[in-house]
Parts: C-alpha cells; sequence; structure tokens
C-alpha cells in the first residue's frame, strides 16, 4: 500500500489471557482486567477544582503530581495515565449497558495493545453534564494525559470546559459538531458521512434529481440539511421534500404527496422561480426541458425499524415505480429484516464495511460471551489509538492534537477512520445495497486516505 496508514492490530485473546495472567489488580469483575485498568468510581467527585481567582487557564496547575494514581505493580515506573469517561449510573438503562460495553470494549483493547504501562482509568459521569465535569476533573487528579468520553453530547460539552482548560485533549464519543475543536476530537458515527457517502455514488449512478421524505425531528433535520447540501454542490436537484410526523397514520399524506412528483408532471408554472403569467397553460412537454421539472430518480428516507417498514411500501401503494427510482438510506438500515420488505429491495445505504466490523464483533464475544453494542467499538478504538500514541518513546508531546489528527488514518474495529485537526472524523464507508438474499456491498470502503483508494 502507498500510503503510511497505521494499522490498529488485533491481537488474539491468548494475548489478553497473558496479561491477565500476569496481573495484580482487579476491577471487582470476573471479566478480563488487570493491573492496567483502574478501579472505577462507585461516584464521581464533586468539584476537587476551585475555580477561585486564578480562572480557568490555571486549572492544569491545580493537580498534584504527588497524588497521580500509581497501582502498586508500577511503582518505580511512570505509568501512561489515560481517563474514561462513561455513564457507569446513568439513571437510563439503556445507557448503563452502552457504558458497560464500551468500558469491556477499552479493556480489550489495553490488553490487545500489550503496553505494560498503559493505566486506563475509568470514571462515572453519572449520564449528565455535572457529572461529566467532576468526571473530568477526577480524572485528571489522578494524573490523566488525555481522556476518553464522555457519551452524551452535553457531557462532552461539560467535560470540554475542564479539560481544554487544563490543555489536556479529549477523544469523545458524541456526534454534536458543535463540541469539536479546540482540543476535543470526535470519534463518533455523524450522519453527515453516510450522506456524503451515499450521495456522492448515487450521483456517480448519473442520478441528479431526488426527492425527501424525513421525519419531523431534530435528526430528520440534520440529515435533510445533509443531503440538500451534498445534492446543490454535486450539481443535482431536490425536485420535492416532505417531512412527517413519526406516527404511522401521519406518514401516510406526506407520502401521498411526494409520490406526486415522481413523474415528469410539474408544470412549469409551478416552479418556484417561474415569472410568466400562471394563468396560462403551458404546452405539456414545455416542463420537460429543465431536469429541475421533472420526477426525482432517487428518494432519501431516512428512518429505521418499525417506522421504515411501515413507510416504505407507502410510495409503490401511491403508484411510484420503485424498480426506477432508487430508495436511500442510513446505516442503521444494516438490519437483516429489511430484506423481507420488497419496497426497501435495491435500497442503497453507507455504513462500514460488514466484514471489517464482523471482525470485531467476533473478538468482543470471544472475551465476554455477548455482542457488543455498536458504540463499543468507539471506545475499543479510541483505547487503542491512545496506546499506540503512548507507545512513543518522547513523552512530550504524545498526544498532542498534530500525533492526534495524522492525516493517514488509522484502521480501526469499523475500517478506516481519520481525526482531523478541527476535531471531526472522517471515516472510509461501503455502500450497501438490500436484496432478498441479503445485504451486500456493491461498493467497497476504501482502505487508505490516499487518492486512488
Amino acid at each position: 500500500m502507498r500510503s503510511s496508514l497505521k494499522l490498529i492490530t488485533k491481537a488474539g485473546l491468548a494475548a489478553a489471557l497473558m496479561a491477565l495472567a500476569a496481573a495484580c489488580g482487579t476491577t471487582g469483575s470476573t471479566r478480563p482486567s488487570g493491573p492496567v485498568i483502574a478501579r472505577p468510581d462507585e461516584t464521581p467527585a464533586e468539584d476537587q477544582t476551585i475555580y477561585d481567582e486564578g480562572g480557568l487557564f490555571e486549572e492544569a496547575q491545580r493537580y498534584d503530581r504527588r497524588g497521580f494514581m500509581r497501582p502498586p505493580h508500577m511503582d518505580g515506573e511512570e505509568p501512561v495515565r489515560v481517563g474514561l469517561l462513561l455513564p457507569f449510573s446513568s439513571d437510563n438503562e439503556s445507557a448503563r449497558r452502552i457504558a458497560s460495553a464500551m468500558f469491556d470494549a477499552a479493556q480489550l483493547a489495553v490488553f490487545d495493545a500489550g503496553e505494560k504501562n498503559f493505566l486506563l482509568i475509568p470514571k462515572d459521569t453519572r449520564g449528565d453534564a455535572e457529572g461529566a465535569a467532576a468526571a473530568a476533573r477526577s480524572a485528571l487528579a489522578d494524573g490523566a494525559e488525555i481522556i476518553l468520553g464522555p457519551l452524551f453530547a452535553e457531557s462532552v460539552e461539560a467535560a470540554a470546559v475542564v479539560a481544554r482548560a487544563a490543555s489536556t485533549p479529549m477523544i469523545a464519543f458524541s456526534s454534536d459538531l458543535t463540541a469539536a475543536g479546540d482540543g476535543v476530537f470526535l470519534l463518533s458515527f455523524p450522519p453527515e458521512l453516510e450522506i456524503a457517502r451515499v450521495t456522492e455514488y448515487a450521483m456517480n449512478q448519473e442520478m441528479v434529481r431526488f426527492g425527501v421524505l424525513a421525519p419531523m425531528t431534530p435528526y430528520g433535520d440534520r440529515v435533510s440539511g445533509a443531503f440538500a447540501e451534498e445534492v446543490f454542490a454535486r450539481g443535482g436537484v431536490i425536485v420535492h421534500e416532505e417531512r412527517y410526523v413519526q406516527e404511522p397514520d401521519e406518514m401516510l399524506a406526506p407520502a401521498k404527496r411526494l409520490a406526486q412528483y415522481s413523474k415528469e408532471i410539474i408544470p412549469l408554472e409551478m416552479r418556484h422561480d417561474y415569472q410568466g403569467d400562471r394563468s396560462q397553460p403551458v404546452a405539456q412537454n414545455a416542463s420537460a426541458e429543465a431536469g429541475y421539472t421533472q420526477g426525482y430518480q432517487a428518494v432519501l428516507m431516512p428512518e429505521q425499524g418499525t417506522l421504515l417498514r411501515a413507510l416504505a411500501p407507502l410510495l409503490p401503494y401511491y403508484n411510484v415505480d420503485i424498480s426506477r427510482v432508487k430508495i436511500l438510506g442510513v446505516s442503521s438500515w444494516n438490519n437483516p429484516r429489511l430484506t423481507r420488505e420488497p419496497a426497501l429491495r435495491g435500497g442503497w445505504f453507507a455504513a462500514p464495511d460488514p466484514a471489517i466490523t464482523a471482525s470485531f464483533e467476533k473478538h468482543y464475544e470471544d472475551a465476554f460471551g455477548s455482542n457488543p453494542p455498536r458504540l463499543a467499538s468507539l471506545a475499543y478504538d479510541a483505547t487503542l489509538l491512545s496506546a499506540r500514541l503512548a507507545a512513543n518513546s518522547r513523552r512530550r508531546g504524545r498526544f498532542e492534537a498534530d500525533a492526534i489528527a495524522d492525516p493517514n488514518g488509522y484502521f480501526g474495529a469499523d475500517g478506516l477512520f481519520r481525526l482531523n485537526a478541527d476535531g471531526t472524523v472522517e471515516r472510509g464507508l461501503a455502500i450497501l445495497e438490500i436484496q432478498p438474499g441479503g445485504i451486500q456491498v456493491i461498493d467497497p470502503a476504501p482502505r487508505s486516505f490516499a487518492p486512488g483508494y
């Protein structure tokens, strides 16, 4: 390969067990653990840093190195301390489960890295902003050189204030782009990346006219806005857009209205920029001269699960020829159940390569006996990336922004990715197609960020 892509390798479980055998500490769990994993806080520390007259810019000076965490087996060595902020005691049961799985994945990455002086320090954010700020201060008080997490947008914002004031980098797991930058990197799955990839692929297949049928939610706003930007930037047009309330009965009218624009039936006088006399009839074929006035070739439908299975059949029900109109979706379409829906047959969406994610899922299942949730891979990649940077013999600057934002990128549990200097993430995604026999990769994910790959 012509690039200098850094390969994040997955060592076998045997390596983890060897590390475990040498351990002299424990997390108090039957899961793999060892001296490189500190005990999670029972509760997040309260405000350990009093912001008095010195101001936030002196944050880093408020932590006493004599109080930095050092497990007994690391006496005489200087650990590489890495804070991991997750909502272990959140009021939301689902959040607690995800936090536990992400912690497991981070432990797995520690053992795979095999760095004996790497110390992972878990901290509980409680799932709220106040807890996240306290957890960040607690991690810094224990000597964390870099912070991984938190998970939720409001928690990231709160922890980022503390981390930036201490000049400590943070790799967070939120997809809220407003938190990125100034030392905060977002290792996540932002929907804009999926939309850009599937739009580019569709337009490379000579599709230029699109429809949109999106939920009336913040996610729907974000996705439809990103889609409009991508289409217009590439010279395409949005023929018509409909939004709906996420209730089956509320989907009917928007789907019917969108269906009316699937053919070349949009009169010239209905165009938003028409300057003529709208009271005068227009020749039947007058609107066929401009692409904007023709029906759409593809429809973006960023829905999922049961609602998607209720929504998709409405287009053919209202006489949209789905053999000619391509349905575009999002990564949550990577669900085998959707192959049973005839209206989605041939639909395209962008997502990580399933073969790559399956490798990580098996590795995790071998270690913990269960399938990981989607977000577990983020904790694995962030931890392994930190361990690779920590292996640098030059202690000073190993976690600097330039080191984290390597333009060559990394190859992790979900494939190719890189963190940019502005804190955003880029990912190498594949294009997948829904078929009755299964979901197939029709355009592979890139293996390098170098041009031509």
